[in-house]
């Protein structure tokens, strides 16, 4: 089922809508963000996906995930600091 997400880049200006599937990677998504934003801002490196204050694997899913229509996800550099699983606080949740 298509589901429409709003992702916002580091760095960017804008957010962008990105249409994905439930069954997809978090890898994924964040490739079609890190394409649809190239032309404004640099998406080289790897980036944390960032749903609800969680940094994702980037191997789940994002029906593993909890993704729902309409909802927010941001790309941030990635930081070696922080943990997968956790909140940006370092709160486990």
């Amino acid at each position: 089922m298509p589901l429409p997400l709003y992702g916002f880049m580091e760095g960017d200006t804008i957010g962008l809508l990105i249409v994905a599937d439930e069954q997809e990677s978090v890898r994924s998504l964040a490739e079609k963000l890190r394409d649809a934003a190239s032309l404004r801002v640099d998406g080289s490196g790897y980036l944390d996906v960032v749903y609800r204050g969680i940094i994702l694997d980037p191997d789940s899913t994002l029906a593993q995930a909890d993704f729902k229509p309409l909802q927010r996800f941001d790309l941030r550099r990635f930081n070696p600091g922080r943990n997968h699983g956790l909140s940006e606080s370092g709160d486990s949740r």
